[in-house]
């Protein structure tokens, strides 16, 4: 199955986006990879999707890489289904690319459909706008707190335990 995904940079000013055709079995890294090519990264710096909620918080983290060799984590972009994340019921991602710069972008299942012979995909179908030299700022006032993070409950996390730290390996 083919997915059509509009990936929105998020920006007060003018609308910009891109629409990306992807196949629902590609991983998270492949659409990484799309997206810095389409918004002209140089995709040398760390980058990460999050799943999200109807009102578009940022939950469960999907890495682009493992930042701790000691913690093995099951749940990063080349080990992940596009399909497995994002659907017609979770049809919202975030992705954040450049955690020093932090550009954040929603993206929205728009439609799905059938391959087209002789097509490869992914691929960028329509462009809006031009990426600004700078990321925009972003205001973090409305993100929930730790008690209203919808996505805290292992029972929430769709790869199954999480090979992180607990709270007793904190000094």
């Amino acid at each position: 199955m083919l997915y059509k995904l509009r990936i929105f940079l998020e920006t007060d000013k003018d609308n910009i986006y891109r629409d990306i055709e992807i196949k629902d079995d590609a991983t998270l890294e492949d659409l990484h990879n799309t997206i810095v090519n389409s918004f002209d990264f140089d995709g040398t710096e760390p980058a990460s999707f999050y799943l999200t909620d109807d009102e578009l918080n940022q939950g469960f983290e999907i890495p682009l890489f493992n930042m701790d060799d000691s913690n093995p984590r099951s749940n990063l972009m080349s080990n992940t289904l596009l399909k497995d994340v994002i659907s017609k019921e979770m049809p919202n991602l975030l992705y954040v690319y450049d955690f020093l710069s932090m550009w954040r972008f929603l993206i929205n299942l728009m439609e799905t459909g059938e391959e087209t012979p002789g097509i490869e995909y992914p691929q960028v179908v329509f462009a809006q706008g031009i990426r600004p030299e700078d990321a925009p700022e972003i205001d973090f006032s409305n993100q929930p707190n730790e008690e209203d993070d919808l996505f805290g409950d292992e029972l929430d996390n769709p790869f199954g335990d999480y090979f992180g730290y607990d709270d007793s390996e904190w000094n």
